[in-house]
């Protein structure tokens, strides 16, 4: 998928050359650079990029009526002005004028991702409300599919424990899908007996809505996550076509808060439309080296289908093996950032084999920390100090920042923004 373009227009030939260097490090494609008045506005048109930076120092009428031209030009492109001013004054100044977000000097990469992120999501959604799509979208919980390109890699204990720790530590809504084709153990991770499964879902897909979701879930008592359970039979997935998929998911995310999709040891079309409707999806893979190089047959396949690498995180669970290739080599060998890494830790294997996930059990276990603070990181909680959860926007998560350390042990060192939101419905 292609990068976002942008272009930016600044007279300071070294304010330039620095902002250049910060959107190349940011992974965007640079379509243009101008300096103000008729010149910019000619080369917006000219370019269509997707957002227009511009710089704004003193005296600043001249780069702000470029800034208003501009927005009078392209109203559908957003517009940040960065600027070594940060004073409340400069910024309103610049809000008045057409910008979106307002950055100060020195721009980081990570924070040009962000702010386009908010930009673009503000521009998406001023659309929709001048089309009157808003008042016809229910509130979205986040989606997020835990998938692997192969079976025996701990990603049921990576989707069953966050599950559980997203409830602990946001106190939000929580449901876990066994969307496992083939052998779900979802409901035995967390010592379940449901009386209802998938299998009953799916086969009353056609008339179930959002009110009736809730009939098909089993609760977890001690935690108050709701689990759909997988059935025992192995055609209950049978006649329910990807689109029927990508409606009940989205059908338990106008309910709860998070859902998670807890996926096969396979990327085929079942996976890939589970993804597709996700907001976030984490790749898991093991320390093996078969694990290592089918995950990186994994990466060409979403590459293949279009998934958005930022909508994409890999996970290395190094949780029951205290051997194997590491998050450094794991990075080299599917050419991708590796964005957490849950350590060896001998109670892993001992939480699955009683049915409590680990993050229950306490103590100072070094895989229960990590998947803790994963779940802190993706409900919005920045760091163990952090009292409050942090909403972000869509396109925030769609352009989380991006920098040397994207990976993450539990040690509140990565720097890493919360890469999903939550949906308050109240409760």
């Amino acid at each position: 998928m292609a990068n976002l373009r942008v272009l930016i227009a600044d007279e300071d030939l070294d304010s330039r050359v620095s902002m250049k260097r910060a959107v190349a490090r940011a992974e965007l494609d640079l379509v243009g650079e101008t300096g103000y008045g008729t010149e910019a506005v000619s080369l917006a048109l000219e370019a269509r990029p997707d957002v227009i930076f511009v710089a704004v120092e003193e005296p600043a009428a001249r780069p702000l009526d470029t800034a208003d031209g501009l927005a009078n030009a392209l109203p559908d492109t957003p517009i940040i002005i960065y600027s070594s001013a940060g004073d409340a004054e400069s910024v309103r100044r610049g809000m008045i004028f057409g910008a979106r977000d307002y950055l100060v000097k020195p721009v980081e990469s990570s924070r040009i991702r962000d702010a386009i992120g908010v930009a673009l999501n503000q521009e998406e959604r001023r659309q929709m409300r001048r089309a009157g799509q808003l008042s016809a979208v229910h509130g979205r919980g986040s989606v997020i599919t835990v998938a692997g390109a192969k079976g025996g890699i701990g990603k049921s204990v990576v989707s069953t424990n966050l599950a559980v720790a997203l409830r602990q530590e946001t106190g939000r809504s929580v449901v876990i899908i066994d969307a496992d084709t083939q052998f779900g153990d979802v409901a035995t991770m967390l010592d379940l007996l449901p009386d209802v499964t998938v299998g009953d879902l799916v086969k009353q897909r056609g008339d179930v809505d959002r009110s009736m979701v809730r009939q098909f879930v089993t609760t977890h008592a001690a935690t108050g996550v709701d689990v759909l359970a997988a059935s025992e039979e192995e055609d209950a997935w049978d006649g329910c076509s990807l689109d029927d998929v990508k409606r009940l998911i989205d059908l338990y995310a106008q309910v709860y808060d998070f859902v998670i999709v807890d996926t096969a040891g396979a990327m085929d079309a079942f996976v890939r439309a589970c993804i597709e409707t996700s907001t976030l999806s984490l790749v898991v893979s093991s320390g093996d080296v078969s694990a290592v190089r089918d995950t990186a047959a994994a990466v060409r396949r979403l590459d293949k289908w279009g998934v958005h690498p930022d909508r994409v995180r890999f996970v290395l669970n190094a949780g029951s093996h205290d051997q194997g290739i590491n998050a450094d080599e794991m990075a080299e060998a599917i050419g991708r950032e590796v964005f957490w890494t849950v350590p060896h830790d001998r109670a892993v294997i001992d939480s699955v084999q009683v049915g409590q996930p680990l993050v229950l059990r306490g103590g100072k276990a070094k895989a229960a920390q990590s998947l803790t603070m994963l779940a802190r990181r993706i409900g919005g909680k920045s760091g163990a100090s952090d009292t409050q959860s942090t909403s972000e926007p869509f396109w925030r998560r769609v352009l989380p920042a991006r920098g040397p350390a994207m990976r993450g042990t539990g040690d509140d060192d990565t720097g890493l923004e919360p890469v999903v939101e939550t949906v308050d419905r109240g409760r």
